[in-house]
């Protein structure tokens, strides 16, 4: 089973301490969000595992737990980066910030096991193709 680990909520950004306290327990819970009523319990076990998917755009209040978790599961970090300040994405670190992270991040746990992303792509006055070209190199 392949574990989405922030398919619904960035739990990695959020709720780190959370997703800990369910791997020491070794189960989750997960409501169907079409069908309130149906919720499921999900082994965390690392033998029921076959892979912990993490997503995110700011794996910085994961990265104490990252040694922990990668010696238990095999694991996947999908990173988004994006090029916007405050006025876009009030809660999302800079850019320098996000790079300083995702070195950290494939230092702790293989760069083969880190994908990263630039995305969305919004063009502005501000946001211009130029100004996506210069960050993304």
């Amino acid at each position: 089973m392949i574990v989405n680990v922030g398919g619904r909520t960035d739990i990695v950004n959020y709720y780190s301490e959370w997703l800990m306290n369910r791997i020491k327990e070794g189960f989750a819970y997960s409501r169907n969000p079409l069908f309130q009523n149906n919720v499921s319990k999900i082994s965390l076990k690392p033998e029921d595992v076959d892979c912990l998917m993490f997503c995110s755009k700011n794996y910085r209040p994961m990265l104490k737990y990252m040694k922990e978790i990668n010696d238990k599961y095999r694991i996947i970090c999908h990173y988004t980066i994006t090029a916007y300040d405050r006025d876009v994405e009030p809660n999302v670190p800079s850019i320098d910030e996000t790079i300083k992270t995702l070195i950290e991040l494939s230092k702790i746990v293989g760069k083969e096991k880190v994908l990263w992303r630039y995305d969305p792509i919004l063009l502005t006055k501000k946001y211009t193709v130029e100004k996506h070209l210069e960050t993304f190199e």
